[in-house]
């Protein structure tokens, strides 16, 4: 996934407000939606153009904003914030498939209020309707950003989405060949995660930790073996822990030592107390010039890359998929405090 600077597309787009009459000169096109409010018993409407986004280019969903005309409003109520990042992502999991990647997070722009749900662009199209739902999405369809629409795909877009996966696939089989060359057929083996067999001259393996939860191992004395030989894993996985408790920034390992006591998920969150509305609380009872405004959100991206800053919950924590939350440590205050000014009379909570 790229990185978006939503700091810069977001002022591109609020470039033309009439700051006395809050008139917009943007329109809307094939890659920002604008609405009036934020009502979640619309969302099939909301999923019909993320999924539309998705299949496209990306795009911004932008809530706080009439259409015609172009007027920013603001949100009049806190629906867009109350509603959690996980039931729009379970939401959209059981509607398309396969999974879309999008961003929600509140801006303030002249002191008014808006809601943005930013939709990257797919790596892997099209992105297909599973069930119906609602009057905008249908089983098996598939839908396309088409300027300042949202409709079903015609041939020739889905026929570039093909070519696309082509390409990329081609790409990949290159990248792997190259790898091959540079390592030589008689060094190399070729990992089956499907069928759990390797197959080349040398039979050893050493697995990546960042492989270990994607694989699915096949116990010892649980498998009756036919056919070819199967990966195997003799022992435990256990993540290690830290002597004294775990501290935020510091790593996890997988390893197999009998001596290495597990981690519990609980014991890694105690030093991360913050969730995002946590968070946002916080830094505006501490700075007296704290705002939720792209300056923030580009500041709270950049930290949350470090562990020690942000750790991220995901339902299938092994796969790492699905449903996730972000989780902030106390560590992140003391570097927003080097980018506001706090309040005489706070009482300090981080400490």
């Amino acid at each position: 996934m790229n990185e978006v600077d939503h700091e810069t597309n977001i002022i591109k787009i609020f470039k033309s407000l009439d700051k006395t009459t809050f008139k917009l000169a943007v329109r809307e096109t094939n890659s920002i939606e604008l609405k009036e409010s934020f009502n979640w018993g619309s969302k099939d409407k909301y999923a019909r153009t993320i999924a539309s986004f998705a299949n496209n280019k990306g795009g911004y969903l932008l809530f706080g904003i009439t259409n015609n005309p172009r007027i920013l409003v603001g949100l009049q109520t806190t629906n867009f914030e109350n509603i959690d990042e996980a039931d729009i992502t379970s939401y959209l999991n059981g509607l398309f498939s396969p999974e879309i990647d999008y961003e929600k997070f509140p801006v303030e722009i002249e002191g008014r209020k808006i809601g943005v749900i930013y939709t990257h662009q797919s790596n892997y199209k099209p992105i297909i309707a599973i069930k119906n739902d609602g009057s905008q999405i249908k089983e098996a369809e598939i839908y396309y950003r088409y300027n300042a629409r949202n409709d079903k795909i015609k041939y020739a877009e889905l026929k570039s989405l093909f070519d696309q996966t082509r390409e990329r696939e081609r790409k990949s089989w290159m990248s792997l060949f190259e790898k091959v060359s540079k390592i030589g057929p008689s060094s190399a083996a070729i990992l089956d995660v499907v069928n759990g067999t390797i197959e080349g001259e040398n039979n050893s393996l050493l697995i990546d930790k960042n492989l270990l939860p994607k694989l699915k191992f096949i116990n010892e004395g649980k498998f009756s073996e036919k056919g070819k030989p199967v990966l195997k894993l003799i022992g435990d996985v256990r993540p290690v822990t830290l002597v004294g408790g775990y501290k935020p920034g510091k790593s996890l390992r997988f390893t197999n030592d009998p001596l290495a006591p597990p981690v519990r998920e609980e014991t890694v969150l105690k030093a991360y107390p913050f969730e995002y509305s946590d968070l946002v609380k916080e830094l505006g009872r501490r700075y007296s010039d704290f705002k939720i405004n792209p300056r923030f959100h580009s500041l709270k991206k950049e930290l949350a890359k470090e562990d020690k800053y942000c750790r991220t919950r995901y339902l299938d924590y092994k796969s790492k998929t699905g449903t996730k939350k972000d989780f902030y440590s106390l560590a992140i205050i003391e570097e927003f405090d080097k980018h506001y000014t706090k309040n005489i009379d706070h009482e300090d909570h981080s400490k």
